[in-house]
């Protein structure tokens, strides 16, 4: 009984250790894989490049605007402008047609995310990291599901604060 015990218990450790060291290696597959299509969405942006932009997002995907929290006050904020709205911002669109209309070529900006963190679970991840400029921080929230095979932007949440300093 207790050889019995110890070759079940051996082959237990085996197959979880099998299972273990296949699922880091898909799992940092899988990391590389959320990164690349979040790279994606950054390097269209920083482009201007709303065909990209909106081909990152899945069809049932939503976002909240970003906000920009600040003590310097200069106009009344409307509320309406950062509830949550289907698919890419409008407010990201403003800005790239605003980009456009000057005569400055892409890229338009160059964003560097910092201390990006992702986090997988099955056929989800979410992504967080920050923007830094100057005084003013800002933050940014995705979640991505994999959809046949690719990652979607499944969610934006984006706020910014400005330091008045």
């Amino acid at each position: 009984m207790k050889r019995i015990y110890a070759i079940v218990s051996a082959l237990a450790v085996i197959c979880i250790t099998q299972v273990a060291c296949t699922s880091s290696v898909q799992t940092a597959d899988e990391e590389e894989d959320v990164k690349a299509a979040l790279t994606t969405f950054v390097r269209a942006f920083e482009n201007g490049d709303l065909d990209v932009m909106g081909a990152s997002f899945a069809e049932n995907s939503s976002t909240f605007p970003r906000a920009i929290m600040s003590n310097d006050v200069t106009s009344s904020i409307r509320a309406s402008e950062y509830r949550r709205v289907k698919g890419l911002d409008p407010q990201m669109r403003q800005l790239i047609a605003g980009w456009r209309e000057g005569a400055v070529s892409p890229p338009y900006m160059s964003l560097a995310p910092k201390d990006l963190e992702v986090l997988l679970f099955i056929d989800a991840a979410l992504v967080t990291f920050h923007l830094e400029r100057g005084e003013s921080l800002s933050m940014r929230t995705f979640v991505l599901a994999k959809e046949q095979d690719e990652w979607k932007i499944v969610h934006l949440h984006a706020s910014n604060v400005v330091g008045s300093e």
